[in-house]
């Protein structure tokens, strides 16, 4: 225990995982005391806890249980997603770029303006998700398009 240096009052040492903002590295979205970033994500979607706009760069989530995750505007880029379940999880907006969701389910995920740039898309379940490009995301389309042969 250390003590508080304002108050002077013993305070308890928290350990463990923080879920932190994308755009505001001190604000905390959730914490939790697993061991690895993977069990804290999945705690967190057990919990119903809002993670829209978490930073989750190069975070190892592979095979995590997150259906019905709220991920929006998350910054997933080079995560890796693999055999992930996304089920009706919430990715609009988010930065899925490099991330590896080969064999990951996205059945019925809203992936609405999310960036998937060089992502590995290969064997994903993306029956009824929900995408939209523009014309000058071709590229991201075509990749699309392309990793789910």
């Amino acid at each position: 225990m250390k003590k508080c240096k304002e108050c002077k009052h013993k305070v308890e040492d928290k350990k463990g995982i923080k879920i932190i903002s994308r755009h505001d590295l001190e604000k905390v979205l959730f914490q939790s005391s697993k061991e690895t970033m993977k069990e804290a994500v999945e705690e967190a979607v057990n919990k119903d806890a809002n993670l829209e706009y978490a930073n989750l760069k190069y975070a190892n989530l592979e095979g995590a249980n997150l259906e019905g995750a709220n991920l929006k505007y998350a910054n997933l880029k080079c995560a890796n997603l693999e055999g992930a379940n996304l089920e009706y999880a919430n990715l609009e907006g988010a930065n899925l770029k490099y991330a590896n969701l080969e064999d990951a389910n996205l059945k019925y995920a809203n992936l609405k303006y999310a960036n998937l740039e060089g992502a590995n898309l290969k064997g994903a379940k993306t029956q009824l998700c929900t995408t939209n490009f523009s014309s000058s995301e071709y590229t991201q389309a075509k990749q699309f398009i392309k990793g789910l042969k």
